[in-house]
């Protein structure tokens, strides 16, 4: 079991409006050996709340609630937060519809129904590269 640490111990937030998602997720957290406190949100103004008051750098982030912002401003919020990485949550995996997410913000994905083997490679892509630029 490889143990994600720094930035995913600093928190990470789940922010989607399904209980049954933010549980899967957790799940998938722990599998990992991820140990930090996973914080949940339903609303992407409470997911910032969150990352602003606790330091989490790492948000799971939901497509509907990404969508809800405007492309420009998303980018602009993530980008005034120091090291705050973003994966969204794909509700459904559809051709292009990753590339599409990836040209609009830029983000990594994780299918909702894969999360179990897409999330440990998706965390281990932006943490990774993170540690070796901090090093």
């Amino acid at each position: 079991m490889t143990t994600l640490v720094g930035d995913a111990d600093r928190g990470i937030v789940i922010a989607d409006r399904n209980p049954h998602v933010r549980e899967t997720l957790r799940r998938v957290l722990r599998q990992m050996g991820i140990q930090s406190v996973t914080l949940e949100a339903t609303t992407f103004r409470e997911a910032l709340r969150i990352v602003r008051t606790t330091g989490a750098r790492i948000v799971l982030l939901d497509v509907e609630l990404a969508m809800a912002q405007p492309a420009a401003r998303l980018r602009r919020i993530v980008a005034g937060i120091s090291g705050l990485l973003v994966v969204v949550l794909l509700n459904e995996d559809l051709p292009g519809y990753r590339q599409a997410i990836a040209d609009r913000w830029g983000y990594d994905c994780v299918a909702k129904e894969r999360a179990e083997a897409e999330l440990p490679s998706a965390l281990r892509d932006i943490i990774t590269p993170l540690h070796a630029r901090q090093a």
